[in-house]
């Protein structure tokens, strides 16, 4: 959740879940009263563990990005992914501290666009990608991610592939092209990047603006109706998929591939 505020004071008082925090603005006036020592700035980021309590004096402007993180949540992907005893998945208190490949994650979840296509899915896997960073170098049992050895299965490469193209037009979720491949949703993300060197949602959308430049090639569908088949909440976010892509808005598209197909006479 992002958080606005300025000239309050805030308790923690032995939440049941992990908070990870990012400062975008503000955040120098800012003090824990239990460490006046530290000092925030944008960039910077602090874990406070379940059952961490403490008191904040905040001051000045700032905005702030929480990731809250369930205690259980956190204790099975240690289990899963690293093979830790669930029991000792424990992140220590961090009032202020830098760490590039973090903060970038916490930037792009800040960064969501919610009302676009893919961005729940988009969501789910930065949400792992920041629970694997936390426990491979900032738990108090940090270990490496064991390597990837292989991708999917054959069998599981269709069933993933299929599960997508029939799911374009809707909302796709991440545990749901897992269960396709009988995989947990972190290892499903790792082997997916294996076999196709991309992550699943950077596939989907992919996919996504396929089938919508085969439809507007098609010339059938009225745009809107372009962009909803194609999984798109609205025909501008088509045209922006389109851009971003180096392509012309839909319109501008459907025309060029008219005027470039064939005669029939």
């Amino acid at each position: 959740m992002h958080w606005r505020n300025a000239d309050t004071e805030v308790e923690y008082l032995k939440p049941e879940h992990h908070t990870l925090s990012f400062y975008l603005e503000g955040g120098q006036a800012v003090r824990c009263l239990d460490e006046p020592a530290a000092r925030g700035e944008p960039g910077s980021l602090c874990c406070l563990p379940a059952g961490h309590e403490s008191h904040w004096d905040v001051r000045g402007s700032l905005q702030l990005l929480h990731l809250y993180l369930p205690r259980l949540q956190l204790a099975q992907a240690a289990e899963r992914w690293f093979e830790l005893d669930p029991r000792v998945a424990t992140l220590p208190e961090r009032i202020y501290f830098h760490d590039d490949a973090l903060a970038a994650l916490c930037a792009r979840i800040a960064a969501l666009d919610w009302s676009a296509a893919g961005a729940p899915l988009q969501l789910q896997q930065l949400a792992l990608d920041v629970q694997a960073c936390l426990l491979e170098h900032h738990s108090l049992h940090a270990r490496p991610l064991p390597v990837v050895r292989g991708g999917l299965s054959p069998g599981a490469r269709r069933r993933v592939l299929e599960c997508i193209e029939a799911g374009l037009h809707g909302e796709l979720s991440l545990a749901e092209l897992a269960r396709a491949a009988n995989l947990s949703d972190y290892h499903f993300a790792r082997m997916f990047k294996a076999s196709f060197g991309m992550s699943p949602h950077a596939w989907v959308m992919q996919r996504r603006l396929a089938r919508a430049r085969q439809l507007l090639a098609s010339g059938r569908l009225p745009l809107a109706d372009v962009a909803e088949n194609a999984g798109y909440a609205h025909l501008s976010h088509l045209n922006a998929a389109l851009r971003r892509a180096g392509l012309a808005s839909a319109a501008a598209y459907r025309r060029g591939v008219t005027a470039a197909a064939p005669s029939c006479s």
